[in-house]
């Protein structure tokens, strides 16, 4: 009789962690899909980066580029705008799956960028991406600060 009692209470002891790992399963699914709208939501309302003669202005002032260059320059930054629209109005995509793609998107545009610009302007180019870099991430360990309090620095990551 006893050995009946313990195994049922067994049983019934790993059916509930196992209804309960499947419940957790499905609020956190339930939770990265309500993020992942809020960004499109966000994303819908705010522009992810500079329209594209916004953004050639900025180049033609800070490079001093060439007027072959800019209309060079024009349909890599036209094509880029509009990859990232599509991107941000993929329902399927998480906002990791958003980043990747934005990250990849835009290290290809960088890359087709050089190739219409001098040495001298290219080199420019890399210390300005470096600053602008450099003031995401204090803007970043700000935010995260306000947010979570006195930890600002972001959690180590395992290198494999």
């Amino acid at each position: 009789m006893k050995r009946i009692l313990a195994a049922s209470l067994v049983a019934a002891m790993s059916w509930g962690v196992a209804s309960l790992a499947l419940a957790e399963t499905g609020e956190q699914a339930v939770k990265e899909k309500t993020v992942a709208k809020t960004v499109k939501e966000r994303g819908a309302k705010e522009r992810m980066m500079p329209a594209p003669e916004v953004q050639l202005k900025r180049l033609a002032k800070g490079l001093k580029l060439t007027a072959a260059q800019q209309k060079e320059i024009r349909p890599m930054l036209k094509d880029e705008y509009a990859a990232l629209k599509e991107i941000r109005q993929d329902e399927n995509l998480t906002p990791k799956q958003i980043q990747a793609k934005v990250e990849e998107l835009r290290t290809a545009t960088v890359a087709k960028i050089k190739t219409a610009l001098t040495p001298e302007q290219s080199e420019k180019y890399d210390l300005i991406s470096e600053e602008i870099k450099a003031n995401k991430q204090k803007r970043m360990q700000e935010n995260r600060k306000t947010r979570i309090g006195t930890q600002s620095s972001p959690p180590k990551q395992n290198v494999k």
